[in-house]
């Protein structure tokens, strides 16, 4: 299934089909290919808005802070991506201090849905009383390779189109 939301703004389409569909790419395309197949939206945008929410870090207890220090662990944020009038909350996480991806950056964004845990409460409620641990579902960016940049998204639309059509179509 391959669904236009936007006017071509944005690229849902169904993981299975894709990744079938990515040995009929030319190799030098399949990397980039089995990336769009993997992910949940793909979508053109600006990064409007983003906060860092603490809620979703890992605690960096004493004993760590000493031993190891704390800079390895990510930092997570909260943002909302801006296309016209359409907007998309994404999480990313990043290890340091690194300046992007900025407010203001535009890009192709490659989306995938995942569970994003309330880590600072969930360290609380194991030393207190169980293991559970609660999360939400959004969409995140998981990795610098997601974030491609915004000149190359008709290169992406037509490896997304690639990828959703039958195997007879792209023969």
């Amino acid at each position: 299934m391959f669904g236009l939301l936007l006017a071509g703004a944005a690229c849902v389409h169904s993981h299975k089909a894709a990744i079938e569909r990515v040995p009929l790419v030319p190799a030098g395309e399949r990397p980039l290919a089995l990336r769009l197949a993997g992910a949940d939206l793909v979508v053109p945008a600006t990064l409007a808005k983003t906060e860092r929410d603490w809620r979703y870090e890992e605690p960096c207890g004493i004993l760590r802070s000493i031993m190891h220090g704390c800079s390895d662990i990510p930092k997570a944020y909260q943002a909302t991506l801006r296309r016209g009038t359409r907007t998309w909350p994404v999480f990313y996480f990043k290890i340091g201090d690194l300046p992007h991806p900025a407010v203001g950056d535009s890009a192709v964004w490659l989306l995938r849905q995942d569970a994003v845990y309330h880590l600072m409460e969930c360290a609380q409620r194991h030393g207190l009383t169980s293991s559970y641990c609660s999360y939400e579902v959004a969409y995140v960016v998981e990795s610098d390779d997601d974030v491609l940049p915004a000149a190359t998204w008709q290169e992406v639309s037509e490896l997304l189109h690639t990828l959703a059509q039958p195997p007879s179509e792209n023969r």
